[in-house]
Order: C-alpha cells, then sequence, then structure tokens
C-alpha cells in the first residue's frame, strides 16, 4: 500500500500478487454484483458488493477509482481523491 500526494490530490494504491482480473472483466469489476467467473474464484466467496461500494464513496468525494491487472500477475487498486483545505 502506499499514499502520496498527487498536486492537489491523494493517491492511494494497494497491489496484491492475487489471481488478477482478466481484461474483459475489469471494465465490470466495480458494478454492483459483478463476480469475475472463472475456475480460480470459483471456491471464493462474496456478494461483488465490495468494490461497488468503495466507487460509490470515492466518487461522492469527488475521486475516481481504477484497477491495473494482468492474470497471473496480481493488481493494483487506486484512488485519486481531492485534498480538501
Amino acid at each position: 500500500m502506499s499514499l502520496r500526494a498527487e498536486g492537489l490530490y491523494l493517491m492511494l494504491q494497494v497491489r496484491d500478487t492475487g489471481i488478477g482480473v482478466p481484461l474483459e472483466d475489469q471494465q465490470h469489476i466495480f458494478e454492483k454484483f459483478y463476480r469475475v467467473q472463472a475456475d480460480e474464484t470459483a471456491g471464493i466467496g462474496g456478494t461483488g458488493l465490495g468494490l461497488a461500494i468503495v466507487k460509490s464513496v470515492v466518487e461522492k468525494h469527488g475521486g475516481r477509482v481504477w484497477v491495473e491487472s494482468a492474470p497471473g500477475q496480481g493488481s493494483t487498486f487506486s484512488l485519486l481523491l481531492p485534498v480538501q483545505r
């Protein structure tokens, strides 16, 4: 995890070394109830709400969230939030 200033924003990044997210699923993982359907995710529980909630909260504070990932290489989730003065 890292946190740093980026101009008038704070950038929070969380990296993992998990199974990664296929490119075709990356545009959907922040949607409510979306779950990646793959053999690697069959035993992983959850509702598909966590990332949708993160996106909603971040956007309500004027920020944005995105993922960079590749299967077998893990993922980096980034949040950009404006600094309040």
